[in-house]
């Protein structure tokens, strides 16, 4: 895998609006990022700044996952919280 593979599956998911999609674009790209790494430790084909890019993808895909993947709160639906409790 090139780190432009890796980088058009991370895109994917940062631009990926529909929820039941995300989840799946963002283990799509996970494995892109992890792949890339294997490749980048067997050889000397990587270098730092691609490391780097690759710290910040992944941080950015686990802060998308705790946004954007948790079920919906029930303030979500739009009931009150006076709602709730009765």
């Amino acid at each position: 895998m090139t780190s432009q593979a890796w980088q058009e599956h991370y895109k994917a998911a940062l631009l990926e609006l529909r929820p039941v999609e995300l989840r799946l674009r963002i283990e799509t790209a996970e494995a892109a990022i992890h792949q890339r790494l294997r490749e980048i430790e067997n050889s000397a084909d990587g270098d730092s700044d691609e490391r780097h890019a690759i710290d910040d993808a992944l941080r950015s895909l686990r802060t998308l996952i705790r946004t954007e993947c948790q079920p919906q709160s029930i303030f979500a639906s739009g009931a009150s919280a006076s709602e709730i409790a009765s």
